[in-house]
């Protein structure tokens, strides 16, 4: 039995969707229900991989209109992180997380579709029923909101194969919490699937670790990661 350690955004669910309409809410104001602009939406799905806190956004949200090549988008938005408006993003980030709130509250069945399942997740399913792979999540998610989602869509994990990022806080990096999770349960080989590669390149210095490449996710423009059914065949085999 193989295990395969797995990210959870960008893996197993496309959870841009929600976090689009939050920041067009949080940055303009823009009701939850108005219909999704699509070229603002690609590129903001484009530039993703900039963003590791919600309060980045406020920065990708200002350039994304803007008519920048990657090059320039890319070094203006390094500019932003250097030169911090620490009162405004503090703003954004409050609005983001009350709107999220309110969508949960009051606009549950709504915001219940937002998050979908990539196809791989359907292709992990079909393993784990099989019993051919374990798979401990390690994502930087409330855990609680994982396991909800992922019984939502028939996956039942023990919690105590969720790793969220209460969990997670205590380590650099999450390729310092798996090889410390390999050793205390006795695992040679491990394969790990994230779709953001400054995650895996920690991962040079524990050669048990596997690192996949999601290509599938929010990965960087200049790199290309791995497709669902090579992923699957990988951890599989």
């Amino acid at each position: 039995m193989n295990c395969v350690f797995l990210d959870f955004d960008g893996v197993l669910f496309d959870t841009l969707k929600e976090a689009y309409l939050l920041c067009r809410y949080a940055f303009y104001g823009t009701d939850y229900f108005e219909p999704v602009d699509d070229i603002e939406y690609k590129k903001l799905y484009r530039y993703k991989f900039l963003v590791y806190n919600s309060w980045q956004y406020y920065y990708l949200m200002g350039l994304i209109n803007e008519n920048l090549s990657d090059e320039e988008l890319i070094s203006k938005y390094e500019y932003f992180m250097q030169k911090r408006d620490l009162d405004a993003e503090k703003v954004f980030d409050e609005k983001y997380y009350s709107a999220r709130r309110d969508l949960m509250s009051n606009y549950h069945e709504f915001w219940d579709k937002l998050e979908q399942p990539f196809p791989f997740f359907y292709e992990l399913k079909q393993l784990i029923k099989s019993s051919k792979i374990v798979t401990p999540i390690v994502s930087k998610k409330n855990k609680k909101a994982i396991e909800y989602r992922l019984e939502q869509y028939g996956i039942k994990l023990s919690s105590d194969m969720i790793f969220g990022k209460d969990e997670l806080a205590e380590y650099a990096t999450k390729a310092d919490f798996i090889a410390e999770y390999m050793e205390n349960n006795h695992i040679k080989t491990a394969y790990f699937v994230d779709d953001n590669s400054n995650n895996l390149l920690p991962c040079k210095a524990y050669p048990q670790i596997v690192p996949l490449l999601a290509g599938w996710g929010n990965i960087a423009i200049d790199e290309t990661g791995l497709t669902c059914e090579q992923v699957i065949n990988r951890i599989s085999g």
